[in-house]
């Protein structure tokens, strides 16, 4: 039997304001995903009316309630416009947002819960079905530990440039297995600053390091920044020389929702433990306020093995 967790349950359609014209339906169907499997589980966004020329960000959040399992494979759906659809997993189960909520994260409440976010996959785009999706591709044998009672956010971003409005309704597909099955866990690692700030009119750099404990590989990187953003380095220090490992020269503000991927997943790399990698980013400021996290970000997320539980190391007071 197909596992079907439908998110959306509570979810008010939103009217499209000052319009007389029908919706346009991009909802993503059942159906248009083509034959799923018994190890599937479907989870759906939002299902929303935006207007011409919206550019807006939506969540919704949700609890996966199955047994635990290994995660293998995250496949996202949008329909037309779409931008970006993606899985957040969120490490504070007490966070107090029923499930179902949908929560307009394009502005102020996207930072309701920045800090505590974690991807659950990172997104390759692929044509599969005739639809364009993104996927978390792991080798054979690997896997994502996905608990019972595992909290998450489901983030929509579409900018309607057409001239009606239309309806969402994303969908993600998640390809699971049996515990008894996984032969390597999988986590990611997750390298972040806070304690920045960007100075109104000016330019501001930072660097932090951080230092792995034990003996890794690595499958995928990307670095995240917002619009201010200039450019981004992650290097590795050996005795004080730099090794560029993951660089952006100039940053486009179009890698905060389609982030640049550095994949090894058909090579893994090698990390010793004790290896350091320090992270760059540099900012020109432009607005006429200072720029403090989460309205700005510095952070890299990769996807190490054999690793269970998600790596954290936060820079802040370096």
């Amino acid at each position: 039997m197909l596992l079907s967790l439908v998110a959306c349950d509570s979810a008010v359609p939103l009217d499209p304001q000052g319009s007389d014209v029908d919706p346009v339906d991009v909802t993503i169907t059942l159906d248009s995903l083509g034959e799923l499997t018994a190890d599937q589980l479907v989870l759906s966004g939002p299902e929303l009316v935006l207007d011409p020329g919206t550019d807006t960000m939506n969540c919704i959040f949700g609890t996966y309630t199955g047994p635990d399992v290994g995660l293998h494979d995250v496949k996202t759906y949008q329909g037309e416009y779409g931008h970006h659809f993606q899985l957040f997993g969120t490490s504070t189960p007490t966070i107090d947002v029923p499930d179902g909520t949908v929560m307009d994260c394009s502005g102020e409440s996207a930072n309701y819960s920045m800090a505590a976010l974690e991807p659950i996959g990172l997104p390759n785009h692929v044509l599969e079905n005739g639809l364009e999706t993104i996927s978390m591709p792991l080798p054979d044998g690997m896997s994502v530990s996905l608990e019972s009672g595992q909290r998450y956010i489901l983030q929509s971003h579409y900018l309607n440039t057409g001239s009606a409005p239309i309806k969402i309704g994303d969908k993600a597909v998640l390809t699971t297995v049996a515990l008894d099955q996984v032969e390597i866990w999988a986590a990611p690692m997750i390298l972040n600053r806070s304690d920045f700030r960007i100075p109104a009119g000016g330019s501001e750099s930072t660097a932090f390091d951080c230092t792995t404990d034990t003996d890794l590989n690595l499958l995928y990187t990307l670095g995240h920044m917002h619009e201010w953003g200039t450019s981004f380095e992650v290097d590795t220090v050996d005795q004080g020389t730099l090794t560029p490992f993951y660089s952006v020269e100039t940053w486009d503000p179009i890698y905060r929702d389609a982030p640049y991927i550095v994949s090894h997943v058909d090579d893994p790399l090698a990390i010793p433990s004790g290896t350091t990698f320090e992270t760059t980013c540099s900012w020109t400021n432009d607005s006429d306020e200072d720029l403090v996290f989460p309205h700005e970000m510095c952070a890299s997320v990769s996807f190490v093995y054999p690793q269970k539980a998600t790596i954290l190391c936060s820079g802040d007071g370096q």
